[in-house]
């Protein structure tokens, strides 16, 4: 059968198999939910695309609450989910500089961005930015770790990170001053957010120099409403970041006048209508994102389009525009959850160098899928799926998978998952000049991960491990060109501890061994990285070790993060000791006094062991031993 006759048929089974359900679930008796210890989260809405617990979602989750961004001080996303298990967050320097992550050895470009549950803008240009989503109007994060394309489709291979914002329940101001000239301020209210950040980052190098062109501001505001209609509930958020920073390419290619100016919206309309033990759920995004490069190329000598064969004082601009509608309905009944949907998204990504002709190059999505969970004897729990999706020119792709919960014994699980997973090439792969490859097909893994937990030893252990053995995955070439690799092999385990609170004191221990990230191929004259390990992975081991003491009166809270990180890659000889990307060990601090009835006073200390390194190679120092001081309504 053709592929889109396959399509076609997997939508209309989608459809009939929601209204079927919806119109049995009215008589459907309410389930009897198994009877458990109350979790620390109450529920999560990412892992099955559906509201459950935490304890009764199969793909590992991790969740960062408003209260741990706030007691930490998290001012981006990229600094909330830096240290979760098998996170690799890589920098290109400090303050706003561009921030790249992947998941379980994945590349960033195999790691889905949500907001509120749609695509962040900047996917089809490899732009989504996590330095440049600011925490402020963010009510948690939820990163589902492992494939993802059942529910989620093309781009999930690695992971997804969902950012939920939702309304608060109370006013929250933080301002805070520091070191390299840096100044934020964050207002939070039930229904507007706002965030100003600036910043120098004129810090001194080992050798004596100054840091320069590194400066930055970021503006960021969202609204968020919700309202219920009787069984409709409907919820309406948008948000807009616009940043303005210094891009001085590193030391390879420094740039005193190079600039970079970004502006990203999103926009979310969800209606809910539950009905007996159905919900339906309606989703509307429409996101957009613009990029502009600008120096001064007649004075500088590395401005940005110094590669080109006549350098040009024109800007670079790259925009991408996206809408999407969704459509799912959720089944609970004593047997176990159905859930069946449909995607369609449709978009325009513009590619601009400056010197060559304007790339206009459109995109789509067709999507459905359905995903089957049976509830079995002693509360264990299986569930299989399958996604039929189509990206225009790329190609398309069907994604089973399967997995479960099995208790082994009294506060003893196991989660079981395998999948089939895929990620169709972007805009930016496929057309950008002089940096794409326009013959790249889509990439093809298998994914599979085993997670041992038992939260009655200390505060709760876990051990995991995952593999992705992929063909055709995108890589770098070794000249910045994207190229597929025939085969590849990718493997780890992670590892978390924590303790219970004893006179208010926590610790917790997190550690991440990403032992196999290899390129399977033989041919070095076909693939430059054949037999060798894939570049931009991650480390082969990092660890974090977390020790917080929270309490009541003065002293509200005090916590010491040590982050650890192995070397990511080979030694570069063109580069400073200080610019390569070797192993490291971060130290974080911070103390939290209250001052007045509803005044917090903390200082955070950041690096305090005064380590001089790069996370990545090519001239991106972060700064050494730095301070801020904040003050916060709470």
């Amino acid at each position: 059968m053709h592929r889109y006759a396959v399509l076609r048929a997997l939508c209309v089974a989608a459809l009939t198999v929601s209204s079927t359900l919806v119109a049995r679930a009215d008589a459907a008796p309410t389930p009897t939910p198994a009877p458990s210890s109350a979790p620390q989260i109450a529920h999560v809405v990412t892992s099955d695309r559906a509201d459950e617990t935490p304890t009764s979602a199969a793909r590992t989750t991790y969740v960062v609450t408003k209260a741990e961004m706030l007691g930490h001080g998290y001012r981006t996303i990229a600094d909330a989910i830096a240290t979760l298990p098998g996170v690799n967050l890589v920098r290109y320097g400090p303050g706003a500089a561009a921030a790249s992550v992947g998941i379980r050895g994945s590349s960033s470009s195999q790691v889905l961005v949500l907001i509120d549950g749609a695509p962040a803008a900047g996917a089809q240009l490899d732009s989504v930015d996590l330095a440049a989503i600011p925490t402020s109007g963010v009510e948690r994060i939820e990163v589902v770790e492992g494939g993802g394309s059942t529910l989620y489709g093309s781009g999930s291979i690695g992971g997804i990170i969902n950012i939920i914002t939702t309304p608060l329940k109370e006013t929250v101001v933080d301002a805070r001053s520091g070191s390299f000239g840096q100044r934020d301020l964050r207002i939070q209210t039930s229904n507007v957010s706002f965030a100003r950040s600036v910043g120098t980052d004129n810090f001194r190098l080992p050798d004596g120099s100054t840091l320069a062109n590194a400066d930055y501001n970021v503006t960021a505001g969202r609204v968020s409403l919700d309202r219920s209609l009787g069984s409709i509930r409907a919820t309406f958020s948008a948000g807009i970041t616009q940043r303005h920073q210094g891009d001085n390419g590193g030391d390879a290619f420094f740039s005193a006048t190079t600039r970079q100016d970004d502006v990203t919206r999103d926009a979310h309309a969800v209606l809910n209508y539950a009905s007996g033990n159905a919900t339906t759920t309606l989703q509307l995004d429409g996101t957009s994102l613009a990029l502009e490069l600008t120096c001064d190329s007649p004075v500088d000598a590395s401005c940005l389009n110094s590669y080109l064969p006549s350098p040009s004082p024109f800007a670079q601009l790259l925009t991408e525009g996206r809408v999407q509608a969704s459509l799912r309905t959720v089944i609970d009944n004593p047997r176990g959850t159905t859930i069946a949907g449909i995607d369609l998204a449709r978009g325009v990504a513009r590619v601009d160098d400056g010197t060559d002709p304007l790339e206009i190059h459109p995109f789509d999505q067709t999507a459905a899928y359905i995903q089957q969970r049976w509830s079995l004897a002693r509360g264990n729990l299986v569930y299989a799926g399958i996604r039929g999706e189509r990206d225009g020119a790329p190609g398309g792709a069907f994604s089973p998978s399967l997995g479960g919960v099995f208790n082994l014994a009294a506060h003893t699980h196991v989660r079981i998952n395998a999948a089939t997973a895929f990620r169709a090439p972007t805009a930016d792969d496929l057309y950008y000049p002089f940096f794409s490859n326009p013959l790249l097909v889509p990439e093809r893994t298998r994914v599979g991960d085993v997670t041992l937990d038992n939260d009655a030893i200390l505060g709760g252990v876990a051990l995991g491990w995952f593999s992705t053995t992929g063909t055709n995955l995108i890589v770098d070439d070794g000249s910045y060109v994207p190229h597929n690799v025939g085969h590849a092999s990718i493997a780890g385990l992670t590892f978390t501890a924590k303790t219970r609170p004893l006179h208010g004191i926590t610790s917790s221990l997190e550690i991440t061994n990403l032992y196999r990230a290899q390129d399977l191929d033989s041919d070095p004259t076909t693939d430059v990285y054949a037999g060798q390990r894939l570049p931009g992975r991650g480390p082969v081991f990092q660890a974090n070790l977390e020790l917080a003491y929270a309490g009541v009166g003065a002293v509200q809270s005090v916590g010491i993060d040590d982050r650890s990180v192995g070397a990511r890659g080979a030694v570069n000889p063109m580069l400073s000791t200080f610019d390569q990307p070797t192993g490291y060990s971060r130290i974080d601090a911070f103390a939290r006094l209250r001052v007045g009835e509803r005044a917090l006073l903390t200082l955070r200390g950041f690096n305090l062991g005064d380590e001089r390194y790069a996370e990545i190679s090519g001239g991106y120092p972060m700064p050494g031993r730095w301070f801020a001081l904040e003050l916060s309504s709470r």
